[in-house]
């Protein structure tokens, strides 16, 4: 896990998985695909609880049959779910904080720099690292699982 990841990881928790929906059909049609070069594994968890009523549900689990209602959801949720860049905020001030305590393989140096840039640039949604990419091959749709507050 890279700086990028840990805020990713971080601006789902508090927005959810909004930010990818710009039209419905293609947001299906891109799922889709992925789905069908990805590699099965249907002994993978089916999901993974990221906290604030939010979960990255695995695509390498989903069954084929329930792709579509996932896809829904997907949309449903990102419709439902809202943060507010505030809490964001908080939570980015959490992650230095577990940083400098060591929680983490980077450093706090490391972690300032990148959230330096990251701040001048906005705050927008970022993509994994090629790191975590390589490691992990993350294939994941985000859903809101209860209310947020």
């Amino acid at each position: 896990m890279q700086p990028r990841d840990a805020v990713k990881l971080i601006y789902q928790n508090e927005f959810g998985g909004g930010h990818l929906i710009r039209d419905e059909e293609a947001c299906l049609n891109y799922l889709r695909r992925e789905y069908a070069d990805l590699e099965k594994d249907p002994t993978a968890p089916l999901y993974e609880n990221i906290g604030n009523g939010i979960v990255r549900v695995n695509l390498a689990a989903v069954k084929e049959e329930d792709l579509e209602q996932l896809g829904q959801d997907f949309i449903a949720s990102a419709v439902k779910h809202k943060g507010t860049l505030d809490s964001f905020l908080n939570k980015l001030e959490v992650l230095r904080k577990l940083t400098a305590e060591g929680v983490f393989t980077f450093d706090t140096n490391v972690l300032n720099a990148y959230l330096s840039e990251y701040e001048a640039a906005g705050y927008p949604a970022v993509s994994h690292s090629e790191q975590y990419r390589q490691a992990y091959k993350p294939a994941y749709r985000i859903l809101c699982i209860q209310e947020s507050k």
